[in-house]
């Protein structure tokens, strides 16, 4: 008999590299009017870790918003605006904190300081 659990080859799966990076965060689910706040814990190019006391569910979509950091681009003080869903929440270990969201990224575009940012919500 052949053991054949040796002849596959595990499929490893790659995760984008993660920048430790604190800055605010404005998030909104789509088609909502209200933007919320919160902070980023770490950014990669597929997605964000952040902290927020306004709770979004998995799997919704939202839009959002942030500065880019030195440390992931050569646009610095660029803004980011991104179109993502969540795809895990944390809920704090008591009340009055806030809760942990991570949102995966379906697009994004920059626009450069100073310059008219783009509508958002289109």
């Amino acid at each position: 008999m052949t053991d054949r659990s040796n002849n596959k080859k595990k499929k490893e799966v790659k995760r984008a590299a993660r920048f430790p990076i604190r800055t605010a965060i404005h998030y909104r689910p789509e088609g909502k009017d209200n933007w919320h706040t919160g902070e980023t814990e770490n950014i990669s190019r597929s997605g964000v870790l952040f902290n927020a006391r306004d709770l979004v569910a998995v799997n919704t979509a939202l839009e959002l918003t942030f500065p880019l950091p030195a440390e992931i681009g050569s646009e610095a003080g660029a803004i980011v605006l991104c179109r993502g869903h969540i795809v895990r929440t944390i809920l704090p270990p008591v009340s009055d904190l806030p809760a942990t969201m991570a949102a995966q990224f379906n697009d994004y575009q920059l626009t450069p300081r100073g310059s008219t940012e783009p509508e958002k919500g289109k």
